[in-house]
């Protein structure tokens, strides 16, 4: 048996990225600055295209384009990132007044669900912890 450095293995999950869907170009520009000072340099920009791709392809730079759907909210959903890191990004994103996104990090359960899924998921997470309601995450 034989030990690597988890950084050493250049898997899709080791990918230190950030999942960006659905800002207007003048949001990007500041989401992208307050990436590059948190450290942040690989990021992945979504559209409601890509709905049906499922986050581990969205890794892979596997992009379909191929959904009719629309989802109006915006969210940022963090893969291999420092909690740290993403605690910088949502206050910096605050200090410049960008909108309160969607924040998730990707899951070995979240991997494997498309975009929309997990977009779903974090909307009613959202309004239970508005509501003060118990919510359960669906795997459709």
């Amino acid at each position: 048996m034989t030990f690597k450095n988890l950084k050493e293995l250049n898997t899709t999950e080791s990918r230190s990225c950030a999942l960006v869907f659905n800002f207007n170009n003048k949001e990007l520009i500041k989401i992208k600055s307050v990436f590059r000072l948190s450290g942040i340099s690989d990021i992945i920009i979504l559209k409601n295209d890509n709905l049906n791709t499922t986050i581990k392809d969205i890794l892979d730079d596997n992009l379909l384009e191929d959904s009719e759907e629309k989802i109006n909210s915006r969210a940022i959903v963090f893969n291999n990132i420092e909690s740290r890191k993403i605690s910088a990004v949502s206050d910096n994103l605050k200090r410049l007044k960008v909108q309160r996104p969607l924040l998730a990090t990707v899951t070995e359960t979240s991997i494997n669900w498309d975009l929309k899924n997990l977009l779903y998921n974090l909307q009613e997470e959202a309004i239970s912890l508005n509501s003060s309601k118990v919510s359960i995450h669906k795997n459709s």
